[in-house]
């Protein structure tokens, strides 16, 4: 313990001032001695590229301009080139390391182009809408499809978007994915951020090849049934089958989530006690459920290929059996609908079997690194996902242990025994994972499971062991009609999980809501955490500053104190840790801005009320006025530093009623600009507009500044 006590303080700089100086020097003569890189880090520096890469798609998405995109290929030429020029230079690793970052802007610009597709600018409607059924999903109530080869009755076939999301109340018998169905629609614009800075559902939708969102105002008409069975129709198929063996909503929700990625059945309650108690990363099919597919086939392919002696000396059946699970993989990860965590599984899976194929065994970091590279050259989009985020933060932390404890785990395993150390390792995983993907888990969602720990303890080993094993027999069994008990049992793990989630979410204080952490916060956050996982010798210890710097980012964090939404449609104003709407049934926006202020609940704003007092025409709260009708412009715009309105205010009646020195959102403004957020400062009124953030690009549907 002291001596481990002793190497802690002399690598924090702590102890005697002599060996805290002798680091240092010993750092920066192993710089100088090896040009760019330390001798214990040479074989790591190919480790970076992926980061690289990953540095230039990010600041592509962080700009908010559209670079060209021959600008961008001619620069990469550049890079390329130079990075040629350099290969017997000390500094050709960082040569190569600017050449992929200049590459990584350049590649997401490229897909950029290849997505683009017309965008609906205005709402439209009722009009006939004509399309064939993508993928379907039911999301708290309505049906949601998405129509591909879509014509629309009042919008000509240049400016039709290739893809539309519509709500509809059902489908007609034998409609599903493949179908062609026709329905009267209103078709509007896709929803722009609900805050500055905040989730994008128009860039997602854009990068899907979504241009319109809209609802069904009457039945859908089955134009032309599915020909073909397609692996959307399968999904589908499966997950009918699921609901009908399994009664339990909340079971059969989560059952068909973890068979084929489809969540739309899973009841809120149901959800939100399994994310509350920190298990929502089960319902993510990742590397835990492929990796148990990939083995239970490898495992299967290779003991049935063992009862025939003849084949199994003759034949290398292990590697008949690793391609074999390859496949099957590849296939779940269809099934699942291919998602960023699952294409990332499926890379790794695919590698370590791959290297069982050929005879090499060492699977590591630099398989992570070739999984992240996979999955932003295919999607580059990615990079801005959560779901990107938390999986590879968590993997990379989690090899990065591995890799350190790796050789001593034998020891250890044979100290303990399997099954302490399969307990041991499980806890050591959670606590790995959990930390690791705290800062993005702060910074998408504003909350932390303090519980999680806990409860993953049961609820791991019950997906590994009993629920996952009974899906694969169950979609095994389903062509024969046998799946019932499968299923049977299935949903008895699942049972005991969520009784697990509801338990842990119930206790006080399992849920720690703050203000999301800002882009800069996560951004160090993320670079310390590389800085830390990536290098081996004492040079990784200054990733802690890295994190140290995201502590501090969230720890200043701050809501804005008042919120207006593009739409102008509703007003909020946050105070004593309360949020306090313009609308008390703000619905999805509400809850939305109420993640945003890390608010647990909303404030009362009848007459009088100290935080936002309301009537029908306007709301007032300390010097700020929100204006819901004309007839409260005279007397509240008088009085207002800061007004917020619902309508639009004219130059006209700027002059007669309003202060000069007011400042006015009205609706012409957040219609042209997008959603604002407001932070009142001894210099006054700070305004950050969704403007700001995203500027014009492709996916923005705003006018902009006039």
């Amino acid at each position: 313990m002291g001596e481990g006590a002793n190497r802690v303080t002399t690598v924090m700089g702590g102890g005697t001032p002599g060996k805290g100086r002798a680091f240092i020097e010993r750092l920066r003569e192993e710089v100088k001695g090896a040009g760019l890189l330390p001798p214990g880090e040479r074989d790591r520096w190919a480790l970076w590229l992926p980061v690289f890469f990953a540095l230039g798609v990010g600041v592509y998405f962080s700009l908010d301009f559209e670079p060209p995109i021959h600008a961008t290929a001619a620069a990469a030429g550049l890079a390329v080139l130079l990075g040629a020029r350099l290969r017997r230079s000390a500094f050709f690793p960082a040569a190569v390391a600017a050449g992929f970052a200049v590459v990584g802007i350049f590649w997401a610009g490229f897909h950029t182009e290849l997505a683009r597709a017309p965008l609906l600018e205005r709402s439209i409607g009722p009009t006939q809408v004509t399309g064939t059924i993508l993928r379907q999903d039911r999301i708290e109530g309505p049906l949601r499809v998405v129509l591909e080869d879509a014509t629309v009755a009042r919008l000509a076939p240049e400016r039709t978007p290739g893809r539309l999301r519509l709500r509809l109340a059902s489908l007609p018998p034998g409609a599903g994915p493949g179908a062609r169905i026709q329905v009267l629609a209103r078709l509007a614009p896709v929803p722009q951020p609900a805050l500055p800075g905040g989730y994008d559902p128009a860039r997602r939708a854009f990068f899907q090849g979504i241009g319109a969102t809209g609802f069904a105002l009457g039945k859908a008409r089955l134009l032309e049934p599915a020909e073909t069975p397609g692996i959307e129709r399968l999904r589908h198929g499966i997950a009918a089958r699921i609901g009908e063996a399994i009664a339990d909503p909340a079971l059969a929700g989560i059952a068909i989530a973890l068979t084929t990625g489809l969540r739309g059945d899973l009841p809120r309650e149901a959800h939100e006690a399994i994310r509350d108690a920190g298990l929502a990363h089960l319902l993510a099919i990742s590397g835990l459920h492929l990796g148990l597919v990939a083995g239970l086939v490898f495992a299967a392919v290779r003991a049935a290929l063992a009862l025939w002696p003849g084949v199994a000396l003759r034949y290398p059946v292990k590697k008949w059996a690793a391609a074999a699970a390859v496949a099957a993989a590849f296939f779940y990860m269809l099934l699942a609908g291919a998602t960023v965590p699952t294409q990332r599984a499926f890379v790794m899976v695919a590698l370590a079997l791959l290297a069982v194929m050929v005879d090499r065994m060492e699977i590591g970091m630099r398989l992570v690194a070739l999984a992240a590279l996979a999955v932003l050259a295919l999607e580059p989009y990615a990079l801005t996902t959560a779901s990107f985020q938390l999986s590879f933060a968590a993997v990379v932390a989690l090899v990065a242990v591995y890799e350190r404890l790796a050789p001593s785990l034998s020891e250890v395993r044979a100290r303990l025994g399997r099954g302490p150390f399969f307990l041991a390792a499980t806890l050591l995983t959670t606590v790995v994972a959990t930390l690791a993907t705290a800062p993005f888990a702060a910074h998408h969602f504003g909350r932390i499971a303090a519980f999680g720990l806990a409860a993953n303890l049961i609820a791991v080993p019950a997906a590994a062991f009993w629920i996952m094993p009974a899906a694969i027999l169950a979609v095994l069994a389903m062509p024969l009609g046998l799946e019932a008990w499968p299923l049977a049992a299935m949903e008895a793990g699942i049972g005991a999980v969520l009784r697990t989630a509801e338990t842990v979410a119930a206790w006080p204080g399992a849920v720690r809501r703050f203000p999301p952490m800002p882009t800069a916060g996560a951004i160090a956050a993320a670079g310390g955490g590389l800085w830390l996982c990536l290098w081996q010798t004492r040079l990784r210890l200054l990733g802690l500053a890295g994190l140290a710097a995201a502590l501090a980012i969230l720890a200043g964090a701050r809501p804005p104190d008042f919120m207006a939404d593009g739409d102008a449609r509703l007003f909020a104003r946050h105070a004593e840790g309360r949020l306090y709407l313009s609308k008390p049934r703000a619905g999805f926006l509400g809850r939305v801005w109420m993640e945003a202020a890390g608010s647990r609940e909303t404030g009362s704003t009848r007459p009088g009320s100290p935080g936002l007092s309301c009537d029908p025409l306007g709301c007032t709260a300390d010097g700020v006025a929100v204006i819901l009708r004309h007839e409260a412009l005279p007397e509240d715009c008088r009085r207002a530093a800061i007004v917020l309105s619902a309508v639009t205010v004219s130059h006209r009646a700027r002059r007669r009623y309003c202060t000069e020195e007011a400042l006015i959102v009205d609706r012409r403004r957040l219609r042209r600009l997008g959603a604002h957020a407001i932070r009142l400062t001894d210099r006054g009124p700070a305004v950050e507009t969704d403007w700001d953030y995203r500027g014009r690009r492709p996916w923005v549907a705003l006018a902009g500044p006039q």
